[in-house]
């Protein structure tokens, strides 16, 4: 097994040289899509934009507006001040409960990277918000969707930590996978619902997230298989 300062130097640049092709390969798969709508037209994807908007959106008068306060719940989990709670609060639990500087430095870095990737795509292509009433208040542009950003981008690499030292310690992958897939979608539902996101913004999002996962968590998992974070001692999740 190789040493310890030898593993955590390989990692740290491994990583970081992972997290800027991620970066690079979603910023130019979302222009090209934008760039692409734009030449065969908007109609097409606005039509299902309001299709599934229609179904999703509530009205005032109907039932589905009691919704309201759980959706607002739910979206604040992608929110900035939250989700940096939740990243200051991970980073702090990996490197006391996994003893793991480099599943800390991933918490907070997925989290910084999928913010300000997010600013700049946004800046890059200024898509106006839904012409519906906002239920929440939500300012800039909207592609693509940074709560649709962050809950695959960020809490997606807390589900993937998860599910490696599960994977690890020959454990059941189903708590992580299914609480995850759970999250990331109702996060994303909930953006449409509020009436602050088109259902192409969170799928937008989702795609940006879903690169960095691809690029960073195999860095991640052949880092856990060379010297496991988790001590034998340490409860299993």
């Amino acid at each position: 097994m190789l040493p310890q300062k030898s593993q955590s130097f390989r990692f740290l640049p491994s990583y970081l040289r992972r997290s800027l092709y991620a970066s690079m390969v979603m910023i130019v798969v979302l222009l090209l899509i934008a760039y692409s709508i734009r030449w065969i037209g908007t109609a097409p994807f606005l039509h299902w934009d309001e299709r599934i908007q229609n179904m999703i959106f509530p009205e005032i008068t109907t039932t589905h507006y009691r919704l309201l306060p759980v959706a607002i719940f739910i979206t604040s989990f992608g929110s900035f001040h939250i989700s940096l709670l939740v990243a200051l609060g991970v980073a702090i639990l990996c490197r006391v409960y996994f003893r793991s500087k480099a599943y800390s430095f991933a918490v907070i870095s997925s989290f910084t990277a999928m913010w300000g990737l997010n600013t700049i795509i946004k800046e890059m292509l200024q898509r106006e918000r839904p012409a519906l009433q906002h239920l929440v208040e939500a300012g800039g542009y909207s592609f693509p969707s940074g709560h649709a950003m962050i809950s695959m981008g960020f809490y997606g690499t807390l589900f993937a930590i998860w599910a490696i030292e599960r994977q690890i310690h020959n454990r059941s992958l189903f708590p992580p996978c299914i609480l995850g897939v759970l999250l990331i979608l109702l996060i994303g539902l909930s953006r449409v619902y509020l009436g602050v996101h088109f259902p192409t913004d969170i799928a937008g999002g989702y795609m940006a997230g879903f690169i960095w996962l691809m690029f960073t968590v195999p860095v991640l998992y052949w880092r856990a298989c060379q010297q496991p974070s988790s001590p034998s001692s340490t409860p299993r999740l």
